[in-house]
């Protein structure tokens, strides 16, 4: 079975106030420097909105067309979720084309309606949810979502010394967690037998690809990481 590298976790220029790159930075330079650094599949992760999400993917298309080099963009959005004195933070990502459908229903489903939030008040937005409850709104939504750098070391977020982490590693409609440090694995109670990826979590050109993985897909499409998520469970 073929061998992709994947980034899921990227932000984009869409909220200045969030881009440590130069704001003015293009969606074509964006696939570019995602091919450049052996990107197979690039996820968007911008706060609660997907709507950078058709710019990148007409890029995408655009290149390819031009050069035969092919960026699987997959739209969407990270999502804070606070639960019993709990940050959750969680990734959504949904089939090009069909994000802002999807994206609304989960939405929707949370009884939140799009913008959530000022475009500079995005980073900050957090939802009052079951994370668990949220997994599964997200899947049924027709999304795939992974739980974000649970390992960080950095600021307040350290998800991995939660009791929560673990629940989510083992619910099925979570389909990966995403590490820093891939050692990071063996302090899951079920030894995380679910997919670990890692993923930049960029905020400009040069931070894309410091972090990737490489997955076994049968093919470079949404549905493709969706099957490589579920081979790896077990």
């Amino acid at each position: 079975m073929p061998l992709y590298t994947v980034d899921l976790h990227n932000h984009t220029p869409l909220i200045p106030t969030d881009y440590r790159g130069d704001v003015s930075t293009t969606p074509r330079q964006i696939v570019e420097r995602a091919l450049e650094a052996g990107i197979d599949v690039w996820g968007i992760a911008d706060h609660w909105s997907v709507g950078y999400g058709d710019r990148v993917v007409a890029a995408a298309e655009e290149v390819f067309a031009e050069t035969g080099q092919r960026l699987l963009v997959l739209p969407g959005a990270e999502l804070r979720i606070r639960h019993q004195d709990e940050e959750t933070h969680m990734v959504a990502l949904f089939p090009p084309h069909e994000e802002v459908e999807r994206f609304g229903t989960l939405l929707g489903s949370l009884g939140l309606e799009d913008p959530v939030a000022p475009l500079d008040q995005l980073p900050c937005f957090a939802h009052d949810r079951d994370p668990l409850e949220v997994a599964r709104l997200v899947d049924e939504a027709g999304g795939l979502c992974h739980i974000g750098h649970v390992d960080r070391t950095f600021g307040e977020y350290c998800f991995i010394e939660s009791d929560l982490v673990h629940d989510l590693a083992e619910c099925e409609h979570v389909s990966a967690v995403e590490l820093i440090d891939h050692g990071s694995r063996e302090r899951f109670r079920d030894g995380l037998a679910i997919a670990h990826i890692s993923s930049s979590d960029s905020h400009s050109l040069e931070e894309m690809g410091r972090r990737t993985a490489v997955l076994e897909m049968p093919e470079l499409s949404f549905e493709g990481l969706r099957s490589a998520f579920g081979a790896a469970r077990g």
